[in-house]
């Protein structure tokens, strides 16, 4: 005879002997799981609806003062503003948030465990979630949700409104604040400018009036008046020698009227200054300087003569009575002289001239080059001036704009209330995954019971196991005694099952008044506010 060895299951009539365990168990799971459901408090999830929008004026009419940055992004900046600590503490203070949790734990903490309870959701993420249109055909709502979730309805409805009001003052401030800074920046530059500008034209008055007559517009004029001068010097040059060679004749007239000696005489000093001075005049008319050898020569040559002439004259003076014609001649003579001394004051007046004109004209470039850079930078600040001062005007139109609210803003889209049902726990999902539990571990322990049960419930687990055939197989045999007994039994077993159930049933109920207060429907029963049988009719 072949034997089978190994475990030989069978599954359906395990689950069938093992029943009793199965429900049992799953049962427990069940009412265990009810009464953690039950016990767990309510928490209600309040949400106010913000919606961001667009500026009221024509963009083309006047720009925004603020850059539009993607709503995500702004919304994160002014999420960790709101839910700043400081600003989460003076809520919690306003309206008396977890008092409980702030005997034993610290402030931070408390503020940590509010984070955990507001959220800030754009709205167009969840369309975009549920939708299955591609995100190029998304409708690009700028619409996001604040909400918070406590036990008590009617205080997360408040925060959460608080929250929402505090973005929108916050967009408010943010926008009318950036504004104002850019306002006082360009106010401060157009100030800093202004005073360059000032600075500038001041170095360029002082440079014009340090240097009148040096700038580049009397160049021109400077220019003439050299070649004017010039001129003039040239002509007293001519003068002056006309008046020398004036004074020459009448010098060798006089000698000439003393008759010293014979004017025909060559080896006479008044004839041999006068050959000396015709000789002088002759070297000038052929363009000698007064440094040249021959003029030299002749000037100490007419000195040591003239001393001779001079002491002939002295002596002829005292010897003799001057005539009419010396005296004609020594009264020409003098003026000459003064002739030639005015002449010689206005060679040298027009010299000094020419070199002041000329000086002029030579520091002309260096004043033309301080001014071109002074002006170059005059004509850059003034029009940065002018750049900046349209944008002054500009910036104070924006902040007029944000400040009357005419700008991009938040608007409430839709108030927080409280909500009429909790959002958690999930009392049906909590018991269905303490069903599933319960049924899992129930059938796991009949299973396991079945296989370390070595009874023999049949003559194939008697033959299998002993391994020799079984002649003959004797059935349960069952009076009405045991019948009753086992009636007894069941009716015992299903009343313990009834108290324990209405127990559970009781506890969960008695628990989840504690924790959370009586349901909202009786609550209002009790207070006479609801009509029994309408709520009972509500309820059904």
């Amino acid at each position: 005879m072949n034997v089978d060895p190994g475990l030989q299951l069978d599954l359906f009539g395990a689950l069938q002997r093992r029943l009793a365990l199965v429900v049992g168990t799953v049962g427990a799971a069940l009412l265990l799981a009810y009464w953690v459901a039950m016990a767990l408090p309510n928490y209600y999830l309040s949400s106010a609806t913000i919606f961001v929008e667009p500026q009221a004026i024509n963009q083309k009419l006047v720009e925004s003062g603020v850059a539009p940055y993607d709503l995500s992004y702004r919304l994160s900046l002014m999420t960790s503003e709101i839910l700043s600590r400081p600003r989460l503490s003076r809520v919690i203070d306003e309206f008396s948030l977890y008092p409980d949790e702030s005997k034993t734990m610290l402030r931070e903490e408390v503020i940590d465990l509010m984070r955990t309870h507001i959220q800030v959701v754009p709205v167009e993420q969840a369309i975009q979630e549920t939708s299955n249109r591609s995100r190029r055909d998304s409708p690009g709502l700028n619409t996001f949700m604040v909400a918070f979730t406590h036990k008590n309805p009617r205080t997360a409805a408040a925060v959460a409104q608080k929250l929402a009001n505090d973005f929108v003052q916050e967009h408010i401030e943010e926008r009318v604040g950036m504004t104002r800074k850019s306002l006082e920046f360009i106010e401060n530059e157009v100030d800093r400018l202004t005073g360059e500008l000032d600075k500038v034209q001041d170095q360029i008055t002082r440079v014009k009036n340090a240097n009148s007559g040096r700038l580049p517009e009397d160049q021109n004029s400077n220019q003439r008046m050299l070649d004017r001068t010039l001129s003039e010097m040239r002509e007293g040059h001519r003068v002056l020698d006309a008046a020398r060679s004036n004074k020459a004749f009448w010098d060798t007239q006089v000698m000439s009227a003393a008759a010293i000696s014979d004017p025909r005489d060559d080896a006479s000093p008044v004839r041999r200054m006068q050959i000396l001075e015709l000789q002088l005049a002759e070297y000038r008319a052929r363009g000698f300087t007064e440094r040249h050898p021959d003029v030299v020569r002749a000037k100490q040559e007419i000195t040591e003569v003239r001393s001779q002439v001079e002491a002939l004259e002295d002596e002829a003076a005292e010897d003799r009575t001057p005539t009419i014609a010396q005296q004609n001649a020594e009264a020409q003579r003098e003026r000459s002289a003064l002739e030639v001394e005015m002449a010689a004051k206005e060679v040298e007046r027009l010299r000094g001239a020419a070199d002041i004109i000329e000086k002029r004209l030579a520091d002309t470039p260096k004043v033309a080059e301080q001014l071109n850079r002074l002006e170059g930078l005059d004509r850059q600040l003034r029009d940065n001036v002018k750049l900046f001062s349209q944008r002054q005007l500009q910036a104070k139109v924006q902040v007029d704009v944000e400040r009357r609210q005419l700008g991009e803003q938040f608007r409430i889209l839709e108030q927080a209330f409280p909500a009429p049902t909790p959002s958690s726990p999930n009392r049906l999902l909590i018991i269905v995954m303490g069903l599933l539990v319960g049924l899992a571990f129930g059938v796991g322990a009949a299973v396991l019971m079945e296989a370390t049960d070595s009874s023999f419930r049949s003559t194939r687990d008697a033959q299998g196991t002993l391994a020799i055939p079984v002649l003959a197989a004797i059935p349960d045999i069952v009076l009405e005694s045991d019948r009753s007994a086992s009636r007894r039994k069941a009716f015992r077993q299903l009343v313990a099952a009834g108290v324990v159930v209405a127990f559970c049933l009781l506890g969960g109920a008695v628990t989840y008044t504690f924790v959370n207060g009586l349901p909202g429907w009786l609550a209002a029963i009790v207070e006479g506010e609801v009509d029994p049988a309408a709520a009972a009719g509500d309820e059904t």
